[in-house]
């Protein structure tokens, strides 16, 4: 699933067309502590496009007569895994001098001020190396942190956690000092707590029933009934079961409602 902002770009900036609210700019919230300002990220210049996707695992199973047909159910549901979430991040520092082009002069008027609108061009790398520490190990949490992107009326598009940064810089002052540069991020789902909870209580709520088959995992069970293989322990729990690989096809588990 893609979604390209760029027909809308003219309208955008001109705060015209649904919403009307003038430009919005996208931001990455996150709950990392080891920020200078531990505020959401605003991007500088918004993506021209961002591209989600997520895919579903299905384990081919052969028929009992030996011979692959239409007829019937062929596959066996393994797991819906994580969403997967990609764009571009755009930043100029260049632009800031006084020989600024004139387009960026002329929409001056509609667009935010640049953070460095004024002296000489600065290090790029003053506002990419805190999307880069979306990938480090925060002091406090002992793990990379949890970030939330949402663009205006876009709100909330997408929580999960940054799982590759690719780094290209473009342009450099004489001395060295870079100026120009794109980031390429790639983020995983990842629901927070509040999220799950809300998941909880829309998900069952009552007690259901559930024949295991053959290469059926009590992971694969909680993605079917709860839509989070990480639930797996409730129906472990409300079935007695130990050991989740002890699984027989033809066992009549318990689906424990939620919430």
């Amino acid at each position: 699933m893609t979604f390209n902002k760029a027909a809308g770009l003219a309208s955008t900036l001109l705060g015209v067309g649904p919403g009307g609210g003038g430009l919005q700019k996208l931001t990455i919230s996150h709950d990392g502590t080891d920020f200078a300002d531990n505020g959401p990220i605003e991007a500088l210049f918004n993506p021209h496009e961002i591209s989600r996707s997520r895919a579903v695992t299905w384990e081919a199973s052969d028929p009992a007569w030996g011979a692959w047909t239409w007829s019937g159910l062929q596959h066996e549901f393994g797991a819906v895994q994580p969403a997967t979430l990609s764009l571009e991040l755009f930043f100029d520092t260049y632009e800031s001098r006084a020989s600024a082009s004139a387009w960026a002069r002329a929409t001056s008027f509609v667009t935010p001020p640049n953070p460095f609108q004024t002296g000489d061009a600065t290090d790029v790398t003053a506002l990419t190396s805190r999307v880069a520490r979306l990938a480090e190990v925060d002091t406090e949490l002992h793990r990379p942190p949890q970030c939330t992107l949402s663009w205006g009326a876009f709100s909330e598009i997408f929580t999960g956690v940054l799982t590759r940064l690719d780094e290209r810089f473009t342009m450099f002052l004489p001395d060295g000092t870079p100026v120009r540069a794109t980031l390429s991020c790639s983020f995983v789902e990842s629901l927070t707590d509040a999220q799950l909870r809300e998941r909880e209580l829309h998900s069952a709520d009552v007690d259901k029933t559930w024949t295991v088959r053959r290469n059926d995992t009590l992971h694969s069970i909680a993605a079917a009934e709860y839509r989070d293989p990480r639930l797996w322990r409730h129906i472990a729990s409300a079935n007695g079961i130990v050991n989740p690989r002890d699984l027989r096809p033809g066992m009549v588990l318990t689906i424990p409602r939620l919430g």
